[in-house]
């Protein structure tokens, strides 16, 4: 059994002419040949520069820690406001907000330790993002900037990570 395909250009208002064609056909035939690349880092270079930096983290044997966050993305102001995040025995011990000082009205839970921020771009490496762009502090490691797009194609995935300021606590 025989299936015959056939293919109509539609022209609206002026004939298409041979060049045009001609230059579509090229066009197509290229297309299995052409691929996207994200710039940057492979996976495996970041995961070895995420390995490396967990490891700075760890060495440093800060347990006790405060730091300035932010969440950037499209959520409620209220997640996404600057805070200062004071960090006891590796728990968040409370969160304020950087422009008056008071509590969060979110549950302290909710917000990251440098442990989860190492974490979430673990995470993000594993399930293969398309685009994870991480800046390192360097004296502790920490992830200092965390920029990620879950699928370049779509609208209102992506996010961002802004951590820094930080001190050790005794």
């Amino acid at each position: 059994m025989s299936h015959s395909r056939s293919t109509r250009l539609v022209s609206f208002g002026r004939p298409v002419g041979r060049v045009f064609l001609a230059a579509l056909a090229a066009t197509v035939l290229a297309l299995p040949a052409m691929s996207c690349s994200i710039t940057g880092p492979s996976r495996t270079d970041a995961q070895r520069e995420l390995s490396r930096n967990r490891q700075r983290w760890t060495s440093a044997g800060i347990h006790n820690y405060e730091f300035d966050y932010q969440l950037l993305c499209g959520c409620p102001p209220e997640n996404t406001r600057p805070v200062h995040i004071t960090v006891r025995q590796d728990a968040v011990a409370s969160v304020v907000h950087n422009d008056d000082g008071l509590a969060t009205f979110t549950s302290v839970s909710g917000w990251p330790t440098v442990n989860g921020l190492f974490a979430d771009v673990q995470a993000r490496l594993d399930e293969g993002v398309d685009r994870i762009t991480v800046e390192y502090d360097p004296t502790y490691g920490y992830p200092r900037s965390i920029v990620v797009d879950v699928a370049a194609m779509t609208v209102d995935d992506e996010y961002s990570h802004r951590a820094g300021n930080l001190r050790p606590l005794p």
